[in-house]
């Protein structure tokens, strides 16, 4: 096993991917996505890169797969943020060139079916981030979740400093990734004892 890379994460005024590795759905429901955009711009001060798969409904793997490539080679690009799950992420993965992505290690913030990513980046040797993303917690209508908004709680919030507390178990404010939970753990994993028979 390759010795994982931890990304530096982004900051305010950094350029952050925002990319549909699953499906395309800001193409068919704009609103949630524009205003986790707008979230990402304001309350995140992060400036938010889409990329030409990312409102395009049934675009194909290997369009998907040339974003995360573009997005993860960008030297410009400080972190990347799925807008949404999707069960089609799963045929992205044989696209995907390990050694660009190891050769330009970034921190990926996403959930659901972006645990597909998450295990590739993992088993590239790059630590991702397991939580929200753009649609669904950043572009949840009337406000965010206090988990995602909150100055300090837990988890802690984007604006919070290090000095926050340790991270949760759940979902936590992926966006900027403060203290976020990763999707490696800290121990090994061991299989299941053989049972009888």
């Amino acid at each position: 096993m390759t010795t994982p890379a931890y990304p530096p994460k982004p900051s305010p005024g950094d350029r952050i991917a925002v990319i549909s590795p699953g499906a395309g759905l800001p193409g068919l429901f704009p609103r949630p996505h524009e205003l986790g955009l707008e979230r990402l711009r304001k309350e995140f001060e992060l400036e938010p890169v889409e990329y030409p798969a990312t409102r395009k409904m049934g675009s194909t793997p290997q369009e998907r797969a040339d974003d995360i490539h573009a997005a993860f080679a960008d030297p410009d690009i400080k972190a990347v943020i799925a807008t949404i799950g999707g069960d089609d992420q799963i045929t992205v993965l044989p696209f995907l060139d390990r050694k660009l992505i190891r050769a330009n290690p970034k921190p990926f913030f996403g959930m659901s079916d972006n645990t597909n990513l998450l295990a590739y980046l993992y088993n590239t040797g790059i630590v991702g981030y397991h939580g929200a993303t753009v649609m669904t917690a950043l572009g949840r209508p009337v406000a965010m979740d206090p988990l995602t908004a909150s100055p300090c709680g837990p988890p802690c919030s984007p604006r919070a400093s290090t000095n926050c507390g340790p991270p949760s178990a759940g979902t936590t404010s992926t966006a900027t990734g403060r203290i976020p939970r990763p999707s490696t753990p800290n121990r090994r994993l061991v299989p299941a004892p053989a049972g009888p028979g």
